[in-house]
């Protein structure tokens, strides 16, 4: 059970950085958006003239306060009142038309990440991917590619224009009363160091959080995953347990997260609301010694109060920038960490079945499986191969279909060195029956074209009638669409044994390997099995492994596996001799 567990990093074992985003961060982000720097530079500068409306805006509150008020002019107060409505709408549509350009770019570089993440795991290799933990590696690439999508909408949609804007406002403000503007420039000092002091707080609980909730996320998926095992080993109170003890940790983290949040707000509003305070005592102050006009000040107030509110909308941004620095570490190990395929070529082939092994040699670490080992199958011909369990029967497997690489000796295909075969066209020839077929929750027509999504009625019926399941499904209420459950749980281990070999029948391999591919059914099924599978149409190339004499009966030659070698154990037998 410990195997699904994360293992907990104390705050203590965090790494302590004195910068707030990390390097790898940065260039994950910009890689993403190279390219569009051109349109992001264009829709800074239309935000920062859209942000110049402000100034008629001011213009009209001076007169207002210091003509059409002391005059008692009510007509051209509602004229100036009609002007700021019209700009304020003006600047809506301006704003609104930014928000759909700055969009466009965000999703397309959320597609793009999206789609590399998706291109890494399907080059990424079986042997990685066995050793990985799954449930952690699904949460950074759906939930960490979100928070990506977060930070861009917050980086480049808010935060972007708050800063042009700011700087408008304070182009403004020093034209009005530079003096006024010297003085309030006395709370930045502070202001920059809380937000780099708290950062480094707010970025340390953000990292503990993510780990809890990777770990509420991964307990959450295991539990609905592993239902019949909780039930069969009546261990749901310790289940529960360790659910409870999640959420605990996810409760706490969070709280403490969101405390770091409130406090750097809470504080940079403090800073802002002194600055305001200050404003207002010093230009009353020169009211009243006759320096500037009680407009003056409103407007100046009004575009301190704008400018006080883009500095918020910058500040109150950076908690968010911290936790999208850490999901960009995140997927930045996702798309640069791990072993790849261990075949790259690219030479896409006729393969007709045959293949061969020649001095192939492969081990686990220092523990030697597989020793010299020839072996040549010409097309549409028979083969079994038995031995003990841990003989390395598997292992030869993975090595036909290129999940792995042999440390010695090389496998062909017709005739082509794997290592310049591209492997995805390969294995499209190929038919692989599992002693357990992967089975996935959908339809039984959902399992069985997968991979095949064009196939004809005609085909599915045949590949059936071969994998002796069209019986049973005709059977069922919805044949074809009948629902199967999580891993095939709602058919019997022979149903989801033939739904397997259909589904690879579908594909007319050249070549057919069949892993122990009888374990669910009784010997007069097995015996109609073989018989079809061996007389199919196509004349595939046949590789059985079983420890069923009356299924390796079937093959044309049997060879042994023993202490890592490979030998002829009996000479051709009858019944594929027969056939």
């Amino acid at each position: 059970m410990a195997a699904y567990r994360v293992k907990k990093q104390p705050i203590q074992q965090l790494k302590s950085k004195l910068d707030l985003f990390d390097p790898e961060a940065v260039r994950l982000f910009r890689h993403y958006y190279r390219g569009c720097w051109q349109r992001l530079l264009v829709y800074g500068v239309i935000s920062s003239l859209q942000s110049l409306l402000v100034l008629p805006i001011l213009f009209m509150i001076r007169q207002i306060f210091d003509q059409a008020l002391p005059q008692g002019r009510v007509d051209i107060l509602m004229y100036l009142g009609a002007g700021i409505v019209g700009i304020r709408l003006l600047q809506s549509g301006v704003v609104l038309w930014l928000r759909a350009f700055v969009l466009t770019v965000i999703k397309n570089a959320m597609h793009r990440l999206r789609r590399d993440l998706l291109t890494r795991l399907a080059v990424l290799s079986r042997n990685y991917c066995s050793h990985a933990d799954i449930d952690q590696l699904h949460s950074r690439i759906v939930l960490d590619s979100e928070r990506f999508d977060n930070l861009s909408n917050r980086l480049l949609s808010s935060m972007l224009p708050a800063a042009l804007t700011s700087v408008v406002l304070v182009s403004v403000l020093l034209l009005i009363n530079w003096q006024l503007v010297a003085l309030t420039i006395l709370v930045l000092p502070p202001l920059l160091w809380l937000s780099r002091d708290l950062g480094r707080a707010i970025k340390k609980d953000v990292s503990i959080f993510q780990l809890a909730f990777e770990a509420f996320s991964k307990q959450t998926r295991f539990a609905l995953r592993q239902m019949d095992l909780i039930r069969l080993k009546a261990c749901a109170d310790q289940e529960q347990a360790r659910q409870r003890q999640c959420i605990d940790e996810l409760n706490t983290t969070g709280k403490r997260m969101a405390m770091s949040f409130a406090w750097h707000g809470q504080m940079q509003r403090n800073l802002t609301g002194l600055a305001g305070i200050m404003i207002m005592v010093a230009g009353g102050a020169q009211i009243a010694q006759g320096l500037m006009t009680l407009g003056d000040l409103l407007i100046f107030y009004v575009a301190a109060g704008l400018l006080n509110g883009q500095v918020d909308n910058l500040n109150s941004g950076l908690p968010e920038l911290l936790a999208g620095n850490e999901s960009l570490l995140k997927l930045h190990g996702v798309l640069h960490d791990g072993e790849l395929e261990p075949y790259q070529g690219t030479q896409a082939i006729e393969f007709d079945g045959s293949f061969s092994l020649q001095a192939v040699s492969f081990a686990y670490g220092e523990h030697w499986v597989l020793r010299t080992i020839n072996l040549e199958v010409r097309r549409g011909e028979n083969i079994a191969i038995v031995g003990a369990n841990g003989a390395g029967k598997t292992t030869l497997i993975n090595l036909l279909v290129g999940f792995c690489k042999p440390q010695q000796g090389v496998l062909y295909a017709s005739g082509v060195a794997y290592d310049d075969v591209d492997m995805a066209s390969l294995r499209r020839s190929m038919g692989v029956v599992m002693q357990n077929p992967p089975i996935f929750s959908g339809t039984i027509l959902d399992n069985l074209c997968y991979g095949r999504p064009n196939a004809s009625q005609e085909h599915i019926q045949q590949a059936l009638r071969l994998a002796l399941a069209e019986d049973f499904i005709n059977a069922l209420p919805d044949g074809l669409d009948t629902e199967i459950g999580e891993g095939g749980m709602l058919l019997s281990g022979g149903e989801r044994q033939r739904l397997g070999i259909a589904s690879v029948l579908l594909g007319n391999p050249a070549l057919l390997i069949l892993d122990e591919p009888t374990n669910h059914l009784d010997a007069g099924t097995i015996s109609v099995l073989m018989h079809g599978l061996m007389a199919m149409p196509n004349c595939p190339t046949v590789v059985i492994i079983s420890h069923d004499p009356d299924v390796v009966a079937f093959a044309g030659h049997i060879y042994h596996l023993q202490q890592g070698q490979l030998s002829p154990a009996l000479a051709p037998s009858n019944k594929s001799a027969n056939l």
